[in-house]
Order: C-alpha cells, then sequence, then structure tokens
C-alpha cells in the first residue's frame, strides 16, 4: 500500500537556524534518562530511543490494513520494545553537530540509535564513538543485502546496519526541459541556464559532477574531487544553478520553479504519486548511491533494545512496510518476495527499478568512496558557501 504524497507532504528540511530555533522547543532532555545505568542486561532492556530523519517509518499509519498501528505500534506489541522516537535529525552538518555529536559526548548518551549517512557513520565509527552490533539479540543480521557488507570502514556489518538506501539521479519535467534528459552533462546545458537545482549534500553533488568529467567518485582523488567542484562553481558563476535543495527539490519541480534537479529517488516517488510526468533517471554516467544508516552512539544504556529494534525491521515482512511508505531501497533481504506475493499496488513497487534495481542499473551505481578527513573539510567548506544560510 503506497503513501500518496499529498497524504504527509514531502519530507522538508529545516533551514541552519530555523533548526536551532526548533531543537530549544523539542529539547534533548526529553529524550534523555539520566539515572539509567550504561551496562546492560540481554533480557532485561526494554526500551530504546532513536533519532532519525523525518518521515522515515510508518509511525502513524493507523489507517493502514496491512500495517495498523505502524511499525512502532506493532514492535511494541510483538516485542515489548517501547520507543522514544525522534524524527529531528535534519541534515549531516549542522543535524549531526548539534545533535548527535552533542548527544555521544554526553554520559550515558541521550539516544541509543542515531541513523546518519553513511560518510557520517563512518567517521563515528573510526572515532569510537560506536558501540558493535549485539549480534546476540539480532539473528535477522543474516538478512542485510551483501551489497552493504563490503564497506571498507566496516566490514560485515559489524557497527551499523543501514536503515533505507537511495539513489542521487535527476529528477525533470520533460515539458519544462524541451524533451528526455538522458546525462548527468545535460544539467550543464545553457538551455537550462537558471533553471536547474543542485543536491545540497557535497558528496552527491560533487560526485555527479566527477562522473560526469569520467572520474570514479567511489575511488575519488583530491585532484578528480577538486575538478568536479570547480566544474560546480563555474555553473554557480554562469548562472546555470537556480537553487541548491535538500527535500526541498521536489516542490520546487511540482511548481516549475526548476525543470530539472538532483533527485533522491524515494522523495521522487512520492512526487510522482501526483506529478506521474516528472520523469527519474539514473544518467549514462551513473548515480550516487548512499545509505542511512543505524548505529548504536558507545556508551548507549539500551544496547540489546536497540538490538531488538535492528532485528524487528530486519524481518522482511516489517521491512516491506517500512518501504511501501518510504519508498527508498531497503537493505533486507527478502522484501521485494513479500511486496511481489501481496499483489496490487504492492507487487507494482516490487517491479520498481528503481528500488529494486536491476544487475545493468546496479553497475552504474557510486557510493562515495571518502578522502582523507583534512580534503573532505576542505570541500565541505567550499561547497558550505553555495548553499544558503
Amino acid at each position: 500500500m503506497t503513501r500518496p504524497a499529498s497524504q504527509h507532504g514531502f519530507r522538508r528540511r529545516l533551514g541552519r537556524r530555523e533548526f536551532l530555533v526548533g531543537l530549544g522547543a523539542v529539547g534533548l532532555a526529553a529524550c534523555t534518562d539520566g539515572d539509567v545505568s550504561r551496562s546492560f542486561d540481554l533480557g532485561g532492556t526494554t526500551r530504546v530511543r532513536m533519532l532519525n530523519w523525518a518521515d522515515y517509518i510508518d509511525a502513524d499509519a493507523d489507517d493502514d490494513p496491512y500495517y495498523p498501528g505502524g511499525t512502532l505500534d506493532r514492535l511494541a506489541n510483538q516485542i515489548g520494545v517501547s520507543v522514544d522516537y525522534l524524527p529531528a535529525y535534519t541534515d549531516n552538518y549542522s543535524g549531526f553537530d548539534r545533535i548527535v555529536s552533542d548527544a555521544v559526548e554526553t554520559s550515558p548518551p541521550a539516544f541509543d540509535i542515531v541513523v546518519p549517512t553513511n560518510w557520517r557513520a563512518a567517521q563515528m565509527i573510526a572515532n569510537g564513538w560506536a558501540e558493535p552490533i549485539p549480534i546476540e539479540v539480532v539473528p535477522n543480521h543474516v538478512n542485510i543485502d551483501p551489497a552493504f557488507l563490503t564497506n571498507a570502514w566496516d566490514r560485515g556489518c559489524r557497527f551499523q546496519m543501514p536503515w533505507q538506501a537511495g539513489i542521487t539521479g535527476i529528477a525533470y519535467d520533460p515539458a519544462l526541459t524541451g524533451g528526455p534528459l538522458t546525462s548527468v552533462a545535460d544539467l550543464f546545458a545553457p538551455s537550462l541556464a537558471g533553471r536547474v537545482g543542485f543536491i545540497g549534500e557535497m558528496r552527491e553533488a560533487v560526485g555527479l559532477a566527477m562522473l560526469a568529467n569520467g572520474d570514479d567518485p567511489s575511488r575519488p582523488t583530491k585532484a578528480a574531487a577538486e575538478a568536479g567542484l570547480a566544474r560546480i562553481q563555474d555553473a554557480v558563476d554562469a548562472g546555470q544553478v537556480g537553487a541548491f535543495t535538500f527535500e526541498d527539490f521536489a516542490p520546487k519541480l511540482a511548481s516549475g520553479e526548476l525543470a530539472a534537479a538532483m533527485a533522491w529517488s524515494g522523495d521522487v516517488a512520492l512526487l510522482q504519486s501526483e506529478r506521474p510526468d516528472i520523469e527519474f533517471i539514473v544518467p549514462e554516467e551513473g548515480a550516487i548511491q548512499w545509505f542511512d544508516t543505524m548505529v548504536i552512539p558507545a556508551g548507549a544504556p539500551n544496547v540489546a533494545a536497540a538490538g531488538r529494534l535492528m532485528d524487528f525491521v530486519y524481518d522482511p515482512v516489517n521491512a516491506a512496510g517500512i518501504t511501501e511508505w518510504v519508498q527508498y531501497i531497503s537493505p533486507v533481504l527478502g522484501v521485494q518476495e513479500v511486496l511481489a506475493s501481496a499483489g496490487g499496488a504492492s507487487a507494482e513497487l516490487a517491479r520498481n527499478t528503481v528500488l529494486f534495481p536491476d544487475a545493468a542499473t546496479r553497475l552504474r551505481l557510486f557510493t562515495w568512496g571518502g578522502l582523507d578527513q583534512a580534503d573532505e573539510d576542505a570541500l565541505d567548506a567550499q561547497y558550505a558557501t553555495f548553499l544558503p544560510e
């Protein structure tokens, strides 16, 4: 059962200033429990505090006949783990610095599970900010798609378990572009000047620019990354870029403010439920694949409960419910089969090659490979100058 975009609206990213104001209203104190022990009993913990992105779980799907009450209610009812769920992770920059890094530096941490994007998770693991996954209570760890087990920074997913994956490709309105787009290079065409959106995530935008330059973002060099950034700088200077966007690329495409944009696959899927004329492509040069992943901060007191939640959402049936809601790529083996067997709209999702990329598409998906921290920080700093405050 798919979720129409009009039901809950597009995912919304707060600006940096708005986010800091809103944080005061939400308050981390509401999610902390200062008197709990840092030790845990594999048989006794029943609470988990989870920080995630907005609209990333079917938490309020009370009208869903297949998954009544949503995943969190079913988790509490079926395995007795209660979840204090905060959908306030806004981005991998201010969101990470203000919430995650602060949270892991408290004792005990403010959260038992946080869900940063893969490159931020790699930094957490390298800095010793992550607990090992409690495999004793996560038998469904075996259901991780092997594609996610080979990252050099955490081979075998010992310190993180992917939540959802996505593709940063190109979305466009054919009526405004004058025809189909096929290439990253098309975003730099003079005919689209001022009507193109570039994604606000540096590694995705620079990665796509590197692909347009003929370079491989999964094995980046400093020189190749700088060349990709320089291509974006040239586009900015020439007035090619109408906006740097996060989730807001979707309403900007829907309104006609943008003709084309670097775009996240799941958000496009929601947009297409209202605007089926909007196209999404994996460009001929390739696209960027990323994933947001569950990490247990070092010192978290509720490790066993966190593990039980991870195990629950890695059951293919439960994972299928989440996939139907968010329409991003599931990292859980068996989800496609569950959706196919359900028939109807679920089976249509199972045939969607953006949600379930075929072998040919997978060959054109590249995950950012990473540079030395100082080099990445320098790229981040320069890219940040493009973004609105």
